[in-house]
């Protein structure tokens, strides 16, 4: 049996909770262990819809550990308080040295990846026309894009897709496992 995989979920005001929880919902499924990291000062959030949240812990109680991989939602505002934060982007480049997963999906991947030239040239995708705004990245029109150790989404309506797709990596040892939950959902991927 192999070790249990860690994932951090990094939220800031103003995210996108319907990708946060379809996400951090298909990783608990599969038996893997989440951190939901509130970026801000205390674990409670406010959500892109006024949704209140609360994180498990903030990034600077875990900011140490190391997880198998790191995800991020979009949401204007979210990803707008992801960025402007030297924390985030201190944690996500110890991630990427480490050769960990990096997991942006909606804007995050623009706003937060290519803002500060974390994808070094590699393929993503993110929303529609966020790319032109940043010279970082290779930009691609796919729902999912999979570019070394770097899983990017579109937007809302990939979310399944692109949680099921992390799984697919960080549970590369136990496939039967992942077809089988997205059976159990009625999730054809």
């Amino acid at each position: 049996m192999s070790e249990t995989k860690r994932v951090a979920v990094l939220l800031a005001d103003g995210f996108e909770e319907g990708e946060a929880v379809v996400f951090i919902d298909i990783m608990r499924r599969l038996d893997i262990e989440v951190d939901v990291l509130s970026c801000m000062e205390t674990t409670a959030l406010n959500t892109y819809f006024k949704t209140k949240i609360t994180a498990d812990y903030t990034l600077i109680e875990k900011f140490d550990e190391t997880y198998d991989a790191v995800m991020m939602p979009g949401g204007p505002q979210g990803t707008d308080n992801l960025t402007a934060n030297t924390s985030v982007i201190a944690f996500l480049k110890r991630h990427i040295d480490a050769n960990k997963y990096i997991c942006a999906l909606c804007s995050s991947g623009a706003k937060v990846l290519a803002a500060h030239h974390l994808l070094q040239g590699r393929p993503y995708t993110t929303g529609d026309k966020l790319a032109d705004k940043f010279d970082d990245g290779d930009f691609r029109i796919q729902k999912v894009v999979v570019a070394d150790n770097f899983i990017t989404g579109r937007g809302l309506g990939v979310s399944f897709e692109f949680a099921f797709t992390v799984a697919k990596y960080l549970l590369s040892d136990n496939q039967e496992k992942v077809d089988w939950q997205a059976n159990h959902i009625y999730f054809d991927h």
